[in-house]
Order: C-alpha cells, then structure tokens, then sequence
C-alpha cells in the first residue's frame, strides 16, 4: 500500500511513485483498509514515497491490524525512511508488526551520495533502530539495502555500523529497480547482474559471519511478486515490462477481480512477503 508519493528524501533509485502526486485521502485510505481487512489480507506493508508525513498513519496501520473475521490479525509492516520524529513513531509503533529501515552504506559519502535530502540521515536512522530494539521489542526489523554502481564500496559492510543488540531480524539487498527515478538515472546508477551477484557475495559473508538472515532481491525475479495500491487507488503490478496500471481498486474489488493470476501470481507474492517477513516466533 503506497498511499503518499511525496518524500523528504530525493533518494535517485526511488522505485515508489513520484513525489508530486497527490497523497491519498484519509477517508480513502481507511477505506483500502477495510476492503484488505474483510478479504483476509494476511500481511501490509506501508510504503511511499515516505508514509510518516502522512497525519493519519497510526490510524492506519491500527486499522490494518485489527482483528479479521477468523480473529486473526493481519501483519502490518512501515517501510519508512527513519526521519520521522520520535513522538510521531512512538503513536505508530504500537500497531506495527515489522518496520523497514535503509542503510546503504557503512561509508558516510557513499550512503549520502544515495540517501539525499537530509543530513544526517545515517545517524537518525541507527537512532530509531536503537529506539524500536529498546523500547518496542514486539516490533520486527528489516534492514533493507540497495546496491548500485555508487555504494558496491561500503553496502557489504553495513552491519559493522550496528551493535549485536540492534541487529536486524532480516538484512535485505536489492538489486536497484529501474523503475520511476530509478528509471531515470538507470544510465550512471544500475550495476549489471553479474555486479551485483559480486556484492551478493560479500554481503553473504558478512550476515553469516554476524548471525543475520539474508534476503536479496534480484531484478529478474520481480515479476508476479507485487501487487501495489497507489496513491490514486490504482492497482499496479510488474511484469517483465515494469511497473503497469491495471485499473481502480474499489473498481476490481466490486467486479471480483482482485484475484490476478497474470503477472500476480499467489505462491510467489505469498513468498516475497513472508521470506521478507518471516514468523520469527509463531505464538507472537
């Protein structure tokens, strides 16, 4: 669920929708969140553009989470950049299940040659990652980090930035999408495949030798993995193509046909999220 596209970050391999379009209404919003709730959605994930700039995000993932018609509670993840203010995270902390953080390297100009926009933004991110390990421990996390051509240095060696106390429950590296600015600045940014498997390696080594679960995300398995709903309500997916548009949600989910089998399929959408974001205990 992508409900904002505006950042305060202009990160050049952003993937999300464009900045400048417009968020999606509160109302609207909590509408998603019923219609996925009702259907039996078992996992969400928050994401933008950056969702913490929106006034109604607890009241949204509170929303997401809770109880379905079985009595079960759908996993609610926050892919957010770490800039938001404490107090702002504390009021959505509580209803998450997993939060997503970035770091994309241990070298400082490389990470800031990446994760442009704010300074320092390294340094406020490892501090909410202290802050969720201390003080919210029902709440699982993610480090995700994007490989490209400015950051093959330091991206292997991220983990030395974080204590053994606050290390991520999965270490995520992606090959960087070309997809809207990624798109964009593909020509000086993209690693090619056999790159980024050179990086893969390394990272391989490192979470092994810190005890992280590894997960990498390669280009050519995108396809039939995301099922998106943007700031408009537009559904997207991706194909061999990219991202496409396939239509409104209200509108697919009144016509029965939100079941996509081409290019979504269940098993390995099913798959993405929960190798992402695994039951690392099932009583919790």
């Amino acid at each position: 669920m992508r409900p904002i596209g505006r950042c305060n970050l202009s990160c050049p391999f952003c993937f999300g929708p464009r900045h400048e379009v417009p968020p999606m209404p509160r109302e609207t919003a909590l509408r998603v969140a019923s219609a996925l709730k009702n259907r039996g959605v078992r996992g969400v994930v928050i994401s933008g553009g950056e969702p913490t700039l929106l006034s109604y995000l607890a009241e949204l993932a509170r929303a997401l989470r809770g109880p379905q018609a079985d009595g079960r509670s759908a996993k609610v993840v926050l892919s957010t950049n770490g800039l938001a203010p404490l107090r702002t995270m504390q009021r959505v902390l509580p209803h998450l299940s997993w939060i997503a953080l970035p770091l994309e390297s241990a070298d400082a100009a490389e990470h800031r040659a990446l994760r442009t926009g704010v300074a320092p933004h390294r340094e406020k991110m490892l501090g909410l990652l202290g802050e969720v390990r201390k003080n919210h421990r029902h709440v699982r996390v993610k480090l995700g980090t994007v490989v490209t051509r400015l950051n093959v240095g330091g991206a292997p060696d991220v983990l030395n930035l974080i204590e053994d106390a606050c290390l991520p429950d999965v270490w995520k590296v992606y090959q960087m999408s070309e997809t809207n600015y990624g798109a964009d600045n593909r020509e000086w940014l993209s690693l090619g495949d056999d790159e980024f498997e050179d990086v893969v390696h390394r990272c391989e080594a490192a979470a092994e030798d810190r005890g992280v679960r590894l997960r990498v995300y390669r280009n050519r398995t995108r396809t039939g993995s995301y099922f998106f709903i943007d700031p408009d309500c537009q559904v997207v997916v991706i194909d061999e193509k990219g991202e496409r548009r396939i239509g409104d949600f209200f509108t697919r989910l009144a016509e029965e046909d939100l079941a996509v089998d081409e290019p979504v399929t269940g098993a390995r959408n099913a798959e993405n999220f929960t190798g992402t974001y695994p039951d690392m205990n099932p009583n919790t």
